[in-house]
């Protein structure tokens, strides 16, 4: 009938599950109802719809958040290449392992974040973006957003102390 397991997902704003079935190879082509990244956008998934974005075109491996180490191998075993991909599943898993462990940036790769207090682009204020990157020496995250060709270039927003003052991610 054209509806796939991912389009179900993407519509129900079920980014964990979309994650999972990604990890699988599940498939992102359109289908009659439209495409997984086009129903997460029309229901209003807006992290749902940036991690589509910033996961286009991953492999299976790519997948690490979703990988239980039997499944990692399995898809190693079975010849995926992790060096594959942009950024390849081995330098993911680098940059996870490495920063997870000296850094507090490593645990915003692969976060949806709302972009808020952005100066020099303010339409992109109120959007959400997925963290594809993370530079503990500059303090910058690449975040993807959908609609972007790049990766932004962001730093966290210095937080403010002041009673009712919005908390900025970034």
């Amino acid at each position: 009938q054209g509806v796939t397991p991912l389009l179900v997902a993407c519509h129900q704003g079920h980014l964990e599950v979309a994650k999972l079935l990604s990890s699988y190879g599940a498939s992102r082509a359109a289908t009659p109802f439209g495409t997984p990244e086009e129903a997460a956008t029309e229901e209003g998934h807006a992290d749902l719809a940036a991690w589509l974005v910033a996961s286009r075109g991953w492999t299976p491996l790519q997948h690490l958040e979703a990988l239980t180490v039997e499944r990692a191998r399995a898809l190693l075993r079975g010849s995926a290449d992790p060096l594959a991909g942009e950024p390849s599943a081995l330098e993911r898993a680098r940059v996870l392992c490495s920063w997870g462990e000296s850094d507090p940036t490593a645990a915003a790769v692969g976060s949806a974040v709302e972009i808020r207090s952005l100066v020099s682009r303010p339409s992109m204020n109120g959007k959400v973006g997925v963290v594809v990157s993370a530079n503990a020496s500059t303090a910058r995250f690449g975040v993807r957003v959908a609609g972007e060709a790049k990766a932004l270039a962001l730093r966290r927003a210095v937080q403010w102390s002041l009673p009712d003052s919005p908390n900025p991610l970034f």
